[in-house]
């Protein structure tokens, strides 16, 4: 106690010049106080301590709150609903295939049908067939010409007459086209 007080007393006091030719006196000081020490606690008698057994204690069950359930059932519906997508997501891909496939043999069997098709037009077999059939080119006195007094011109009717409302809604679409027609 005596040295803590000499320590207080060192350390409030101002110190002028150089402290590093006494570096020696702290230590010195501390070997003799700690030897105090040990002569005491020689002196002191060991204590005993008992030592008690720690309680074990008794934790309540961990209650869960319907939060947690309720983030769980919506976690575990998820899931569910993303295997289900994956499932779907397969099976789209497997008929997209089956549909690349089937396009690939329609487009072949287009070719051979073209192919075909053509051929009945080829002129050689044509010429063939009309003349299995009986037919002929025809011979110069078979061709006649016929000329047309007048102008060439041809009338179609319709079939039923055209109203009196038909016509007036003709004739403001034409105005109406005319009109359009003008301002482009």
């Amino acid at each position: 106690m005596i040295m803590a007080q000499r320590q207080r007393k060192q350390v409030q006091s101002a110190v002028y010049g150089s402290l590093a030719y006494d570096l020696d006196k702290l230590a010195r000081e501390r070997t003799l106080e700690d030897a105090g020490q040990v002569e005491r606690q020689r002196r002191r008698e060991p204590e005993v301590v008992r030592r008690q057994r720690p309680q074990v204690a008794v934790q309540p069950k961990a209650k869960l709150s319907p939060a947690v359930l309720g983030s769980v059932a919506v976690l575990a519906s998820m899931v569910v609903v993303l295997l289900l997508c994956y499932v779907r997501l397969t099976e789209i891909s497997t008929a997209v295939s089956e549909i690349k496939g089937e396009m690939g043999r329609l487009r072949e069997e287009n070719v051979a049908l073209l192919t075909t098709y053509e051929k009945t037009f080829d002129m050689t077999s044509v010429k063939e067939t009309a003349e299995a059939a009986g037919m002929g080119k025809p011979a110069a006195g078979q061709i006649e010409y016929i000329e047309m007094g007048g102008p060439d011109t041809a009338v179609v009717y319709e079939a039923g007459g055209e109203s009196l409302l038909d016509k007036l809604f003709g004739t403001l679409e034409q105005g109406a086209m005319a009109v359009m027609e003008y301002f482009r």
